[in-house]
């Protein structure tokens, strides 16, 4: 156990599968407190609860679409609320579409980069705004993934 992560609050939007669910259980290993974020569903954001909690950690599930600011706000401020403080942020939420490029429309294209980026952009925001006005060491992980190499 890596012991100066106990009792960290650490958010990860997109917690509820793929990677942001394997991070979020592992930061509960660590006996961590985790705000797992999730959009439409709550089931699998629940089971991911429990699974951090089975692990030794704690957790609250926050739902929010991280393309929508005031849903971001929410996100850092439940977390603060319910655990005190927050220490880690990881903007791990992400879309694809996989269809070849002249095929995307625009409105797919533009909700690829309001998740992908924007989200990101938003909860590095809100984050480094908290550690700055509460003089917080705290950190930022903006997760990518294989598909700038990969494109359609």
């Amino acid at each position: 156990m890596y012991t100066d992560l106990k009792d960290k609050v650490v958010v990860v939007t997109g917690g509820s599968k793929g990677l942001g669910r394997a991070m979020a259980v592992r930061f509960g290993e660590e006996q961590s407190k985790v705000v797992v974020n999730y959009r439409s569903n709550e089931e699998e954001a629940l089971e991911v609860k429990k699974e951090i909690e089975e692990a030794g950690g704690q957790a609250i599930i926050v739902r929010g679409d991280v393309t929508k600011e005031e849903d971001v706000v929410n996100l850092v401020e439940t977390a603060v609320k319910e655990f005190g403080t927050l220490d880690v942020m990881i903007n791990n939420a992400g879309v694809e579409n996989p269809v070849p490029s002249h095929e995307l429309s625009l409105e797919n294209w533009n909700q690829v980069i309001d998740t992908n980026l924007t989200g990101a952009f938003l909860g590095s925001r809100e984050a480094i705004k908290y550690f700055v006005e509460n003089d917080i060491k705290g950190n930022v992980i903006n997760m990518s993934s294989v598909h700038e190499m990969i494109p359609w």
